[in-house]
């Protein structure tokens, strides 16, 4: 009875602890303030960056200014109307530019434009162009007066070119012609595309011997080869037949006479013969022998 009452007295505080009303303490809320960084940020101070390939474009100014530019433009048929003329001002590598159409009888005028170095050249899309544009110093108020001749770059047009150049009289030679269509691009550039597949042909009245099949059609590049020898020296005039009916004359160096060739044979030959016999002496002595022939080359 005893060891009963014992542990009912035992028991009493644990059970009183249980049914208790208090409640442990809650852990603190985390904090919402930015937490001090531990990392220091890199320094590129010091970091040398590469140079970028290229260069700085600068804008050059044309206008306002006190100068003026005018005149007219021709070409193979006359005065040209509807031409365009271009007029660059130049300042170092940097280009400043202004076009003008000319009316309808060639004529230009560019007014109220400054002055130093200027390029001007006219074209006219398709057909005109001037491959060689006047370049000139304008004062600042002063008028610049130009006569602008323009060419024909339209249709068939047939370059030449020589291996070797010039060409050896009696000597193989190799004659390339290449045939292409002439155009005038949008910015007066004169373009040219290559004519395959068409039928080319030497004629002329100049001395010279093809070695190689007279009739040659043009590859893809537009280019026909021939094997010819020139037999006379000086110019020799040559021409090419394109298709059937467009003939044009080729620009060819003159033929140069070939070399004399010349042979030379030297053989020298010294002795000395020294024989001692007392009370006598002997003493001989060959002199040197050169032989030299020069041949003319035929």
């Amino acid at each position: 009875m005893k060891r009963l009452l014992l542990v009912m007295v035992v028991l009493v505080p644990i059970v009183g602890a249980c049914t208790g009303g208090g409640v442990d303490p809650l852990p603190a809320p985390p904090t919402t303030q930015p937490r001090t960084p531990t990392t220091t940020a890199p320094d590129f101070t010091g970091v040398v960056l590469r140079d970028v390939p290229g260069r700085t474009t600068t804008t050059v100014a044309v206008t306002p200014g006190r100068a003026t530019i005018n005149g007219v433009v021709g070409g193979p048929d006359g005065p040209v109307p509807g031409a365009l003329v271009r007029a660059e001002r130049l300042v170092g590598d940097a280009v400043g530019r202004i076009d003008v159409a000319t009316a309808a009888d060639g004529t230009f005028a560019l007014t109220g434009v400054k002055g130093g170095r200027w390029r001007v050249r006219a074209f006219r899309p398709s057909d005109l162009a001037l491959v060689k544009p006047e370049i000139f110093y304008l004062e600042d108020g002063a008028t610049q007066t130009l006569t602008l001749r323009v060419e024909r770059y339209a249709g068939i047009d047939v370059s030449s070119a020589f291996a070797p150049d010039p060409p050896v009289v009696g000597d193989p030679a190799n004659l390339v012609v290449q045939v292409t269509l002439q155009s005038v691009d949008g910015d007066g550039v004169v373009r040219g595309r290559p004519v395959p597949g068409v039928r080319v042909e030497l004629f002329g009245a100049g001395d010279w011997r093809v070695e190689s099949t007279n009739i040659q059609p043009t590859d893809s590049s537009g280019r026909a080869l021939w094997r010819v020898r020139c037999e006379s020296p000086g110019n020799q005039p040559l021409s090419v037949l394109v298709g059937d009916s467009e003939s044009f004359p080729l620009t060819l160096p003159a033929c140069i006479a070939a070399p004399p060739s010349t042979t030379s044979t030297s053989s020298s030959t010294s002795s000395t013969t020294s024989t001692t016999r007392p009370p006598s002496t002997t003493s001989t002595t060959r002199s040197s022998t050169t032989t030299s022939s020069t041949t003319p080359r035929p």
